[in-house]
């Protein structure tokens, strides 16, 4: 029955037979927590809809699609008919390390004000391969989760994914609405996830960014206003970054794997608006870290912007 479960995992795919099976059977190695399996299919040719098929079960189930629906409503439709208490969203390239799952749901378990919990997401193959995880700043000084562990309840109030963003910036566009609505957002210590990034042909890459320069002019319209501008300066932001390569480059001269870190956290919360200076040490002895937190004045201010008030 649902109620024995206490997340509910949500993995979309396509044509990529391979890596749903590898995700899948990533998240049972890695889980001992109850959980429920949900795959929504857009209409794979590659043998991937036998697959799913085969492996239905009372803790597996397959929605199939006719067509591409965008991943936003895709799994929206999934999300209105769970009643786990918590939700995660992950994509058929991601594969569970670390017990990922069941770490985001002890901290969410013992910390209330927390509504999401940021996987740590490590790529595997392509440019951003020598990062030690990944998940970008926003313009406006919001660390993103790429994929998440979250309150079902909260997701469910803000209505899933913004359908308007489809593909690309359903997670920016979520981390920013869970983070205004007054819920912390912690990121895990340990990568939780390892990210086999599909590139694609030249082609393909140029239709995916000018979905993603799509995606953040929407972004900028709903979350710009005249006192949250850039934050912080592209200066700043190029300094930094200049000073993390190369640190991550004598990380990997000498070996040290915990530099590479060290100065991507410091990277962070530099950057993030919402990340206190003091993050490292509140942090010590915890399995979370990266801890954002919104002002009161914040949050008011986009309950009225976002509900047409402002």
């Amino acid at each position: 029955m649902m109620e024995d479960y206490v997340l509910s995992v949500v993995v979309g795919t396509f044509n990529r037979l391979d890596r749903i099976r590898e995700c899948i059977e990533s998240i049972h190695h890695n889980t001992s927590i109850p959980i429920k399996i949900y795959v929504t299919d857009a209409g794979s040719t590659d043998g991937t809809i036998e697959y799913l098929k085969g492996i239905e079960s009372d803790t597996i189930s397959v929605i199939f699609h006719q067509k591409k629906l965008g991943q936003a409503k895709a799994y929206n439709e999934i999300f209105e008919i769970i009643s786990t208490p918590y939700v995660c969203w992950l994509s058929d390239d991601n594969n569970i390390i670390n017990s990922g799952l069941e770490k985001a749901v002890r901290i969410l378990d013992a910390n209330p004000s927390i509504g999401m919990v940021g996987l740590k997401v490590k790529d595997v193959q392509g440019p951003f391969e020598i990062e030690p995880y990944v998940g970008g700043m926003s313009e406006i000084g919001i660390l993103n989760v790429n994929q998440g562990v979250l309150r079902t309840e909260l997701l469910q109030s803000l209505g899933g994914f913004g359908e308007d963003f489809m593909d690309y910036g359903i997670d920016p566009d979520l981390t920013a609405r869970i983070l205004y609505a007054g819920n912390d957002i912690v990121y895990t210590k340990d990568v939780a996830i390892l990210h086999w990034r599909d590139w694609g042909e030249s082609d393909v890459l140029d239709a995916q960014m000018e979905k993603q320069r799509r995606y953040k002019a929407l972004y900028r319209e709903k979350y710009f206003h005249k006192n949250l501008q850039q934050y912080p300066s592209r200066f700043w932001i190029r300094v930094l970054g200049g000073l993390k390569r190369v640190l991550n480059k004598l990380s990997r001269m000498f070996g040290c794997t915990k530099t590479d870190y060290w100065s991507r956290d410091c990277y962070n919360v530099i950057l993030g608006r919402y990340i206190s200076l003091f993050d490292p040490i509140k942090s010590v002895g915890k399995e979370y870290h990266l801890l954002q937190h919104c002002d009161r004045e914040t949050v008011e201010y986009f309950a009225n912007r976002l509900h047409g008030k402002d």
